[in-house]
């Protein structure tokens, strides 16, 4: 059963880990982790009258822009887990937010980190978050990563690893590609050996342009070596456009 703790500075949900959202090795896949991190975020600007139902009365909605996820231990099938969230201020355009998941006995075992934007809806233009968010209750706050997220800089092969087509189950409310969408073709682009002999530890993303409903998009990567890093971009080769770029180190 599913609990919830909010406060005007932290929100905490704990929730059981269902089939559904596990691989192969009955481990919470990272995308199901990354699709909890989203919920909360969006469950906690709620409780702070900030928001996607509120800002989309002004033609405004949040967008994610860079995510760092580092995962200790994987919950696996059945297990209790708890997803703690707090914002962290603003740095320039950004609202960032930071999170951890603990488990059963409270240690934790996954630490993420996140950089949003608000955007006009209409003119596809950042608006300055200070107008939304109180920044003077977060700039203090506690960060999980020493470093802030930073633009990513990737080197991969010449050759895409898959084609994949936008479809109706990939787009979200402000109509397009749904972050946790390309973090799954992302992994997916990876062998399938590599998947079941090592363990994602840690995955950093930064989303640069909207994808839409029946683009076609090819996922790159170098991921074929042995590299403990591996490097992803997923672009529109018709459009000449980058959608995002990725890193992933395994363990």
């Amino acid at each position: 059963m599913d609990t919830l703790e909010i406060n005007q500075k932290k929100f905490t949900k704990t929730f059981r880990i269902g089939s559904f959202d596990t691989d192969f090795n009955g481990r919470a896949k990272l995308t199901s982790i990354c699709n909890y991190l989203q919920e909360i975020a969006g469950m906690h600007a709620d409780a702070l009258n900030w928001g996607i139902d509120k800002l989309m009365k002004q033609d405004l909605s949040w967008v994610l822009t860079r995510l760092k996820v580092k995962v200790l231990k994987y919950p696996k099938w059945t297990d209790e887990i708890s997803v703690e969230t707090w914002p962290t201020g603003i740095e320039g355009l950004f609202g960032n937010r930071d999170f951890k998941i603990f488990d059963r006995s409270g240690n934790t075992i996954i630490l993420a980190s996140s950089s949003w934007l608000i955007i006009n809806i209409k003119t596809k233009r950042p608006a300055r978050p200070h107008s939304i968010i109180e920044n003077a209750k977060f700039e203090n706050s506690e960060k999980v990563f020493e470093t802030p997220l930073q633009k990513l800089i990737t080197k991969v092969d010449g050759k895409p690893k898959i084609k994949v087509g936008v479809q109706y189950s990939d787009i979200d409310i402000n109509q397009h590609v749904n972050n946790v969408k390309y973090i799954k073709w992302i992994i997916d682009s990876c062998p399938l050996e590599r998947l079941k002999s090592e363990s994602i530890n840690e995955l950093e993303i930064n989303f640069l342009h909207e994808a839409k409903y029946n683009d076609q998009l090819y996922v790159y990567n170098n991921c074929n070596g042995d590299s403990s890093e591996s490097h992803f971009e997923i672009r529109n080769d018709d459009d000449k456009i980058e959608h995002c770029r990725s890193t992933i180190k395994w363990k």
